[in-house]
């Protein structure tokens, strides 16, 4: 498949005393676009200090960047945590199963401490709008007529194009590992790549983001292996909001809280606002100053859906505060509306906590199984999670909650039917749903192995609980999911930091 990338160009800013700083070097955000309707859209986003600016983005074809748009700008200011609050939380404890607490990760690492201090900063946003599909953009950010970053990126593609696109979550935890996987990521070019939740650790804010991502994903001192690569730069980053994006901090204690929701741009399709929504606190003002600053992007981000050549990508919130999920009657209204009405040939769901995994860690958070028959009915061919640090790859199954809508200790019970005779080389058409964890982004793995974890399930649940639904698991290195897909054929691959394919699977359809 022959795909559309760009070699970037990315400068760094030598501007003189009094001008600005460009602390986050333009990125590319997917902005609101959803349906193959009519034209893409894409934004262009970046942080300075607070001295202010004229910016411009010209941006059109390749040697025809005739469109020019001006940035809009929004003053961030945060105060540090108070210092009850500013110790990082830790990973949650497991639940406890048969009063034995479930294993934990196979290797603990510290959190990174960030000192507290003020941070300021001004944020641009420029959107680019009726750009055609198939197309290779580019752009140009200009401080006057100097030039302070120009690069490339893919609109989305029509419906009977073929795409390659990523997946892979708990991505940036300031670990070296992290380094490796963005940089593998980057030699497979994909055209897009979709965040599989806990985005930043340990707490998702802005002071994380500032510290240990971007030097990862969008602006490297040293591209490579143990610097990372500047994918954001030319490839859209769709994000999924996991526990450590959206739980472990809090306004108004922590005043730079949900960074993915200053920093993120997508399109504005989901349920709008409800009790399903990240809480804000129960200060007026401190919730208004927030959505001032994030703008659409609240509540837009923690769920929405969006096409992209032929496959349809619904993205939804797994959160605990997201309670009564499967009785929310508008949340299930929309959920189930956006993938029946849906043409795409392939459907794709995406959030952060797995509803079926076989690591002992978090495998009692089990509430999105609840979710299942409406995947099943709706013709969902893959759910997508992270959550758990390694990658995982169920046969197809289907599931039946029994009761339906019961939530017990964290567990669901259920009906289980596999589809042991599907392999993904000959036998390539699967009966029922693949769930798909790529958890092993950068944060540590989660270890245990297949075998070991499946007999002590074996002791310790029911049928109703467990069932042999693992075909492929692996927790030795850090890894990522690639995907190539046309209207017919989707092929995968798990790839390692080494790039080493460690899993491969095809699906047909008729």
């Amino acid at each position: 498949m022959k795909l559309r990338f760009a070699v970037l160009c990315s400068l760094w800013l030598p501007l003189a005393a009094g001008a600005q700083t460009i602390l986050v070097q333009p990125y590319v955000q997917p902005g609101n676009g959803f349906s193959l309707a009519s034209n893409d859209v894409k934004v262009i986003r970046w942080l300075t200090d607070q001295k202010p600016g004229e910016f411009t983005v010209e941006f059109g074809p390749q040697n025809a960047l005739t469109n020019v748009t001006r940035a809009a700008r929004v003053a961030l200011d945060f105060l540090p945590a108070k210092p009850s609050k500013a110790a990082p939380p830790k990973e949650p404890v497991p639940e406890v199963t048969k009063g034995k607490p479930a294993e934990p990760p196979a290797k603990k690492e510290p959190p990174i401490v960030i000192a507290e201090r003020e941070q300021h900063y001004f944020k641009y946003t420029a959107p680019l709008t009726g750009l055609p599909f198939d197309t290779e953009i580019h752009y140009r950010v200009k401080l006057g007529d100097r030039v302070v970053r120009e690069g490339a990126f893919p609109t989305r593609a029509s419906a009977e194009k073929p795409i390659r696109f990523v997946m892979v979550g708990d991505i940036a935890s300031g670990r070296p590992q992290q380094n490796l996987v963005a940089w593998q990521i980057a030699q497979v070019k994909p055209q897009f790549l979709v965040i599989l939740g806990d985005i930043v650790y340990p707490s998702g804010r802005v002071s994380q983001y500032m510290h240990h991502f971007w030097s990862t994903y969008n602006q490297p001192t040293n591209a490579g292996p143990k610097g990372g690569a500047p994918l954001m730069a030319s490839v859209p980053f769709y994000p999924a909001l996991g526990n450590h994006d959206s739980e472990s901090s809090k306004l108004p204690d922590v005043a730079d809280s949900f960074g993915a929701y200053h920093f993120f741009s997508v399109p504005q399709n989901g349920p709008g606002l409800g009790p399903w929504n990240t809480p804000l606190g129960k200060d007026p003002a401190v919730s208004n100053a927030f959505r001032a600053a994030v703008g659409p992007s609240y509540p837009a981000v923690a769920f929405y859906s969006f096409d992209n050549g032929p496959a349809h990508f619904t993205i939804l919130d797994s959160a605990v505060y997201v309670t009564n999920f499967t009785e929310n009657k508008p949340l299930m209204s929309w959920l189930e509306n956006d993938l029946k009405s849906t043409k795409a040939k392939w459907k794709f769901v995406c959030f952060h906590v797995p509803p079926f995994q076989a690591t002992k860690t978090h495998y009692t958070e089990q509430r999105m199984r609840l979710l299942q028959p409406l995947f099943e009915r709706t013709g969902v061919d893959i759910v997508w999670a992270g959550h758990v640090h390694n990658y995982q790859r169920s046969v197809p199954l289907r599931f039946n909650p029994n009761p339906p809508r019961r939530l017990t200790n964290g567990l669901v019970n259920g009906d289980f039917k596999l589809d042991t005779k599907f392999d993904g080389v000959t036998q390539t058409q699967p009966d029922g749903v693949i769930h798909i964890v790529s958890g092993g982004g950068g944060a540590g793995l989660y270890g245990g192995g297949q075998e070991k974890n499946a007999a002590d399930f074996t002791k310790q649940y029911t049928a109703a609980n467990w069932a042999p639904f693992t075909a492929k698991f692996f927790d030795k290195k850090h890894s990522f999911a690639v995907v190539d897909l046309t209207p017919a054929r989707l092929e995968l691959r798990a790839l390692d930091t080494d790039g080493v394919e460690v899993d491969k699977m095809v699906i047909t359809k008729p």
